[in-house]
């Protein structure tokens, strides 16, 4: 398994993780839908916040980015540890005539001061045991002006370790924090946060795999409709956006 602060951050620094981050993750069903519903929570925290600057850590291919940058008042600013990352980044920007600034930096020791209004990461803070993501929290409310917001992705213990208990060995490559509500409540508290929304997503998952294996194959519109559909069915969700305002 891949764990830790050095592993985490030369995983990502293939070339071919990089070129194919998305195509792996985010083109099949589930997936792209994962996608979607992030870059619609981005979105609602960009029209009530109206942020002035923005920051994204461990923006990957810019995944979100792309989707967030034409609505904001000045363009981003990005920042990762991979320049493998951030060339593929600088590229997809280019092709969607996006602005941006692209520092290469590392995330447990940012270059800048409480300047942001709004700093976003995902697929980031999970990654990482429990003291390392209290020095992520605290190192990101550093680089925010109180009353900003921190905007990430964590995953919910009670439906993961369900899922987990009966995967293949192998199966999880990377390390993930499992998290109850109220642990991560607790833990962002911990870190100069307070927490406004825990937005749910991936609500019945492991159905929303199944009608990816077998529907996919024959009709993909077919299965994107029916896992939108699952997920707007309630239950617990696999993963949480939380959205989180610094403390004074």
């Amino acid at each position: 398994m891949i764990e830790g602060v050095a592993d985490i951050r030369q995983a990502y620094r293939d070339q071919t993780v990089a070129t194919r981050y998305i195509d792996e993750r985010f083109r099949e069903p589930v997936g792209a839908l994962l996608h979607r519903r992030q870059a619609a929570v981005l979105r609602r925290v960009i029209a009530d916040v109206r942020p002035q600057r923005v920051l994204e850590v461990a923006p990957g291919p810019a995944r979100l980015t792309v989707e967030t940058a034409p609505l904001l008042a000045t363009p981003p600013v990005l920042i990762d540890a991979s320049a493998q990352m951030l060339a593929v980044a600088e590229q997809r920007l280019r092709d969607r005539g996006c602005g941006a600034t692209l520092i290469e930096g590392d995330a447990f020791s940012l270059p800048f001061r409480s300047t942001f209004d709004l700093v976003y990461t995902f697929r980031l803070v999970r990654h990482f045991g429990d003291e390392d993501r209290i020095r992520l929290y605290r190192e990101i409310a550093r680089t925010l002006r109180p009353g900003g917001v921190l905007v990430f992705d964590a995953v919910n213990a009670v439906v993961s370790n369900r899922i987990r208990a009966r995967a293949a060995a192998g199966e999880y490559r990377h390390y993930d924090a499992l998290l109850t509500r109220e642990a991560l409540v607790d833990e962002l508290s911990h870190g100069g946060f307070s927490v406004q929304a825990l937005v749910g997503l991936q609500h019945r998952y492991t159905l929303m795999q199944h009608v990816q294996t077998l529907v996919a194959p024959r009709s993909r519109a077919l299965a994107a409709y029916a896992v939108e559909l699952l997920d707007h069915s309630g239950g617990e969700p696999l993963e949480w956006v939380a959205v989180c305002r610094r403390d004074a």
